[in-house]
């Protein structure tokens, strides 16, 4: 039956510091109501009641009953939604602690705080839906939160994802520390990770990240990219997040487009700074020149380019796909 929804209602779960939701993605833009449980900290899942849930909002939506703040969401289209209660998306967002200190970030201020917060255990959920054959086989695990390579899970985490399912692990890492498993991910083709440089030189990455490994980092993912095929070499991403008065200059800019170049980085993304963006909802102009910049070159260089969450939700849809990884095609 094909109705307006999305692939979130349909077919995700996300794991939060203290819940577990059907979208995340929602909450950046203030609304919480598509909540499966308000209280998780690593109890037995019962999976049988997530379903009832989510079937609950399945109907709702496909009775164009649509939730107020999913009703200008971006990622709603109409489809022949099948209602399988298999999932093809997990979020794991339940960790804060990073050892960077970007201006942007919402622990910037609170850092000491967030790194005594011990999360729960995941394996065990993730464990728990294998068994119960809960996972399509194109799913994606998308690791996120603080940064992953610190979390203390995160070696048997990978180790579980790589041997135990056939789900490709989507890890947003700050690229500081070093992980083999993101390199094992990578040389099997079956890790995503994005950096997010936001900067094209030292001085502006440490004005960003208040720290200053710049040059730790680039090394991280040279190591990460060496000798890999050009499929599984567009598998790794480099972002940058537009900081109105902080990198928001072509000279920064075309200092990024030309180190991807001298990295050899073939998937490119761009975003906008989250709390300027809910603060103005709106792209200004010359921003919008320098998405055209970004464009041109990934034209010119037959790149991949996509968008991030508040540039999909003003508009920016169309992503460009020179090279085929199977990212762009697994969830259409």
């Amino acid at each position: 039956m094909a109705y307006l929804s999305c692939e979130y209602v349909e077919n995700a779960v996300c794991f939060l510091q203290d819940s577990v939701m059907i979208c995340c993605y929602a909450l950046s833009i203030g609304y919480d109501g598509l909540c499966i449980s308000d209280h998780y900290f690593g109890q037995e899942i019962d999976w049988e009641k997530v379903i009832e849930i989510k079937q609950k909002f399945r109907d709702k939506f496909s009775r164009n009953d649509i939730p107020k703040g999913c009703s200008e969401c971006p990622r709603l289209k109409v489809k022949d939604w099948k209602n399988s209660d298999k999932f093809n998306y997990i979020l794991i967002n339940h960790w804060n602690n990073c050892n960077l200190k970007c201006i942007y970030c919402y622990t910037r201020d609170r850092k000491k705080e967030f790194k005594k917060e011990k999360p729960y255990k995941i394996i065990p959920a993730l464990k728990d839906a294998v068994k119960n054959k809960l996972l399509t086989p194109d799913c994606w695990i998308d690791i996120t939160g603080g940064e992953p390579a610190l979390l203390k899970e995160f070696p048997d985490l990978m180790k579980f994802i790589l041997e135990n399912t056939t789900a490709i692990a989507l890890v947003n890492t700050a690229g500081l520390n070093y992980s083999k498993w993101i390199r094992k991910g990578l040389e099997m083709g079956r890790v995503s990770p994005t950096i997010s440089l936001d900067s094209g030189t030292r001085e502006t990455y440490k004005k960003i990240k208040r720290v200053d490994c710049f040059n730790k980092v680039i090394r991280n993912i040279q190591k990460y990219k060496k000798d890999l095929d050009s499929v599984n070499n567009s598998l790794l991403s480099l972002k940058y997040i537009f900081i109105p008065g902080v990198n928001d200059n072509i000279t920064e800019l075309q200092n990024w487009l030309n180190l991807t170049g001298d990295l050899g980085v073939t998937n490119l993304k761009l975003e906008i700074e989250h709390e300027w963006y809910v603060k103005n909802r709106y792209v200004p102009d010359y921003i919008k020149e320098f998405i055209e910049v970004v464009k041109d070159y990934v034209h010119k260089n037959k790149c991949n380019l996509s968008y991030r969450e508040h540039l999909v939700h003003y508009g920016y849809r169309d992503e460009i796909h020179y090279i085929d990884n199977g990212l762009w095609y697994n969830h259409n």
